[in-house]
């Protein structure tokens, strides 16, 4: 596995990255030691990084979890925060062009780990790692520090090549979900070729995460896809550039094994149920080898610069936002993988859970795949468009985000499908469903949740979310004066308050923008408006059926939803 990785990564990094090229006279130069001693380390942090995400994964789906927690999860942490903290210093280097131990003396290390994205990005890795390590020997739920490590492998790709791309904002998330499913996938299946053997039930494991690695390779297909499309801007530099053709390398690499699967699929799992692993652990161990190989050309392809686009891209925006009308809120439109993968897996689940119960309300789940469309369109359609650019159109999508697709998902009931209660108190709903926008608009926060990527996908998924859970618990009439306290507080502060993002929006220099103060008031009523609707069009009707008897006589799990009330004692 490892020869295999390590000998594609130089191979490939020698036909197509920026290969210690010769040092101009004058020009300062990191060295041979940085220039290849750079990526052969990006693949060691990455195969770390998947060890440990292996490691984790197997915890959770294997019986013998608890052991595989103390043993190995600590180990590959540990190694990855080594490796997160030598690529560091080798990217110090590769930044300031000179050598490791130049780079070291000339005092820039503090400056280059605060300030600069790329080294930022590898001090995030290395704390987070850290914290697995010691949480791992303190006995911390696996699914917790599985969810801490793929928060671990986001800050690198937030960093890399993708955030100058042109259409930036997109490249970055399609490499965040490039990077998680490849991760997931390559990780799980270690974990499986590592304990499986030591394991007593392995049917059950490798038939859960066979699941897992299907869904993971339909997204590392369609967020490849994505990405190389965003870097390469047309089918001509597919196999016209040097960047292209490691591409169409990782692209047979993809399809080889796609086959894999199909194998395992078709013979390997069904001689598992006999009895037999020979077979699959044969394949999954050559399989194991291919995916090393893809990595190394990855990491390679990271190095390789991408051939040259075209300027016509907005400079902030990273992409060219036609003037504004009404039927651009209806025909534009810009996918999120990382949103719309988010939707996808709620919309699964919800099935899933309704294919549990013996019966199910078909008006409910109407309901919640209505709230989906509403929030997905808020984020990714006509309104999460011009949102970026227009005031009032953002105060539009934090309404559809925040309470009209909420109030439909609520109407869905997806607490009622959850086999293990949950403990939700309803104050704490209510502060978590009222927070936000004003804490936006009274700190920096707004402006930056404007112009960074990862900010502004953590607000959209908390509104939606903190939405759904504050209209399912909270009852009709505490919700409704918490939503008309919300729309009080939001109306003083963008009628009486200073203008919000003011630097963000001046800086878009877009000749056909609304006046700001105009704009912002403007911003305030629909925001009003559109709640207003919500709560007495769609949530006081429905509530009022909810009251009734006619869905938990069909289904019982409807009045046993788990809710905590303010003196402490759960209720329905």
């Amino acid at each position: 596995m490892l020869f295999a990785g390590f000998g594609v990564l130089l191979v490939a990094f020698w036909f197509g990255g920026d290969r210690n090229l010769p040092a101009i006279r004058g020009l300062p130069s990191p060295g041979p030691l940085t220039s290849w001693g750079l990526p052969v380390m990006r693949l060691l942090h990455d195969l770390c990084a998947v060890a440990t995400m292996g490691s984790l994964l197997a915890a959770v789906l294997l019986e013998d979890g608890r052991s595989i927690l103390r043993r190995a999860v600590p180990r590959w942490a540990l190694a990855w925060a080594a490796s997160a903290a030598a690529t560091v210093l080798l990217t110090l280097s590769d930044f300031v062009g000179v050598p490791v131990g130049e780079a070291l003396r000339s005092g820039a290390l503090s400056t280059f780990l605060l300030y600069v994205p790329q080294g930022l990005a590898f001090l995030i890795v290395y704390g987070l790692t850290l914290a697995i390590t010691l949480l791992s020997f303190l006995r911390a739920k696996p699914w917790f520090l599985l969810l801490l490590a793929l928060v671990a492998l986001l800050p690198p790709a937030y960093a890399g090549h993708s955030a100058s791309a042109a259409d930036h904002d997109f490249a970055i998330s399609s490499l965040m979900l490039h990077l998680t499913a490849v991760t997931l996938w390559v990780g799980g299946l270690f974990g499986l070729l590592v304990f499986l053997r030591k394991s007593e039930q392995p049917l059950a494991a490798v038939r859960r995460f066979s699941t897992i690695a299907l869904c993971c390779y339909g997204a590392v297909a369609i967020s490849g896809a994505v990405n190389a499309w965003v870097r390469l801007g047309s089918l001509s530099q597919l196999f016209g550039s040097r960047y292209g053709l490691l591409v169409v390398g990782k692209m047979v690499a993809l399809v080889v094994l796609g086959f894999f699967g199909w194998r395992h699929r078709r013979s390997t799992i069904v001689a598992m149920e006999a009895g037999v692993r020979a077979p699959f652990l044969r394949l999954a161990g050559g399989e194991l080898v291919l995916m090393a190989a893809g990595m190394g050309l990855a990491v390679a392809l990271s190095r390789t610069p991408p051939p040259p686009g075209g300027d016509s891209t907005h400079a902030v925006l990273g992409f060219d936002l036609a003037p504004f009308t009404a039927w651009g809120l209806v025909s534009e439109m810009r996918l999120d993988p990382l949103l719309l993968l988010v939707v996808v897996a709620a919309g699964v689940g919800y099935v899933v859970g309704v294919r549990r119960m013996p019966s199910w309300p078909r008006w409910r789940t109407v309901a919640w795949f209505a709230g989906l469309v509403v929030v997905a369109y808020g984020m990714v359609g006509g309104v999460g468009v011009y949102a970026r650019a227009i005031f009032s159109v953002h105060m539009v999508q934090y309404a559809l985000v925040g309470t009209v697709g909420p109030v439909l998902l609520a109407l869905g009931m997806p607490l009622a499908l959850i086999r293990r209660p949950i403990r939700i108190y309803p104050a704490v709903a209510a502060v978590a469903y009222a927070l936000p926008l004003p804490l936006l608009f009274l700190t920096p926060l707004y402006e930056i949740s404007q112009s960074v990527l990862v900010v502004r996908l953590i607000v959209m998924i908390y509104l939606a979310i903190s939405g759904a859970v504050f209209f399912v618990v909270v009852r009709p009439w505490a919700a409704t004066g918490v939503v008309a306290g919300v729309q009080g507080v939001v109306a003083f502060l963008l009628l009486i308050g200073p203008i919000q993002g003011q630097a963000w929006f001046s800086g878009l220099e877009l000749e056909w923008l609304p006046a700001a103060q105009a704009d912002q008031r403007l911003g305030a009523l629909l925001y009003a408006g559109i709640t207003l609707v919500a709560l007495l069009g769609i949530t006081q009707p429905a509530w009022s059926r909810r009251g009734g008897r006619r869905d938990s006589e069909r289904n019982p799990a409807l009045t046993r939803i788990p809710v905590v009330s303010e003196s402490g004692t759960v209720g329905g």
